[in-house]
């Protein structure tokens, strides 16, 4: 009677295998709506797990992977030739390289990965190498000012949940973060304009009176009619925000950013267009928009509108561009200089540079942590250090 124990798989090695197979989809862009979830999971879950995903998807290193698993491809075809020879004479020298797209990287990405895991999960004395940070700040929450048509301002923080204001015609009432507009009857002409503000460190979201839903990032401002009204349903903006357009073939949306105007019927879609940026960028993630009466937007697509009004258009890294609205820090090979304006909008801070540092970054980490969490996970790779005091944060080698 056979007496041995069935074969069981390493439970941390079955973790580590799936993780593989989720890392080596999001390198690839294969990655399901719920397979993005697990891995988000995932990577929340603690700084090791953190710093090891952003090792794993930084180009750099995948091309090093690349490189030394071509290496090894080399040597061991010519050790073949060899042997098939019957080392009778030398093989003529393995020059030739194998060209492997970023895809291909899946092979190299998982014994890494399984190593990488095995390494953090087994050895409880490993710890990021990082400047020790004595402040911190917290994340930003649901902050915003509302200002009426008759000059009121409402500080929606501490402004009761139910109803703000209200008149023969319209009713505003505040919902969990949200601000809604509620038509009663028919709209009216000459409506007054009411303006949303929030600061930096605050969000919210608002329904105007049109249905159209709009997601606000922080330090940014929407002015809007209380009631539409007339052939175009027109707001002005400032800052970030994420629309979902109420469809109205007869009534199109117009966005206004400064010199810049998004066209729209009914679309999903995000305009960043923040008074510290060098470029205005609209990102479509649903329908068509065109932009300053010419420039026709794709889903999936970004544009670029630099200050003297050229526009630029190609491929948008959507979970990127959108990342913010989702809950989330995501930095695709972003350079400091851009993580740090969205550090300092949503953690209310001063950025001062004390180096020049010109590296990119990959990370991925919720935005309801304190930003040292975040600036751990970029301390992590070495690359740069941070120092806060009060509320200004020194960059430094």
């Amino acid at each position: 009677m056979n007496t041995e124990e069935p074969f069981r798989q390493d439970p941390s090695e079955e973790l580590a295998r799936r993780i593989a197979y989720l890392i080596n989809g999001y390198i690839r862009k294969k990655l399901t709506v719920s397979e993005h979830r697990e891995l988000d999971d995932w990577v929340s879950e603690n700084m090791n797990n953190q710093q090891l995903f952003e090792e794993l998807t930084d180009p750099a290193n995948i091309k090093k992977w690349i490189d030394w698993k071509e290496d090894l491809d080399s040597q061991a075809a010519l050790k073949r030739i060899k042997s098939k020879l019957g080392f009778q004479q030398e093989a003529r020298s393995f020059n030739q390289r194998r060209i492997w797209p970023l895809g291909l990287a899946a092979a190299i990405v998982i014994g890494i990965i399984l190593f990488g895991i095995h390494l953090r999960q087994n050895t409880s004395s490993l710890q990021p190498s990082v400047t020790a940070l004595k402040q911190d700040l917290p994340p930003g929450g649901k902050h915003a000012v509302l200002t009426l048509g008759n000059g009121t301002r409402i500080l929606l923080d501490t402004a009761k949940s139910g109803e703000i204001s209200a008149g023969q015609d319209l009713t505003i009432i505040k919902d969990s973060g949200e601000l809604k507009y509620a038509v009663i009857g028919k709209s009216k002409p000459g409506s007054m304009f009411n303006e949303l503000s929030t600061p930096a460190g605050g969000e919210y979201q608002i329904r105007l009176s049109d249905g159209t839903r709009v997601w606000l990032n922080a330090f940014t401002t929407i002015k809007y009619p209380e009631q539409f009204s007339g052939t175009v349903r027109k707001v002005e903006l400032s800052g970030e925000a994420y629309f979902e357009v109420a469809k109205d073939a007869a009534h199109p949306f117009v966005v206004l950013t400064g010199k810049n105007d998004v066209r729209v019927l009914g679309t999903h879609f995000n305009v960043n267009n923040y008074a510290d940026n060098r470029e205005a960028i609209i990102t479509l993630e649903e329908g068509s928009v065109k932009l300053n009466g010419s420039v026709l937007l794709k889903p999936g697509e970004q544009a670029v509108i630099d200050q003297s009004g050229k526009i630029q258009t190609g491929p948008a890294e959507l979970e990127s561009a959108l990342a913010w609205k989702n809950g989330q820090f995501i930095f695709n090979m972003m350079p400091l200089e851009q993580v740090m304006q969205q550090v300092s909008h949503w953690y209310d801070a001063r950025i001062f540079y004390k180096d020049n540092i010109t590296d990119h970054f990959n990370a991925r980490i919720p935005r309801n942590v304190p930003v040292s969490k975040l600036l751990h996970l970029l301390e992590a790779t070495g690359r740069v250090h941070f120092k806060i005091e009060d509320k200004t944060i020194t960059v430094m080698n």
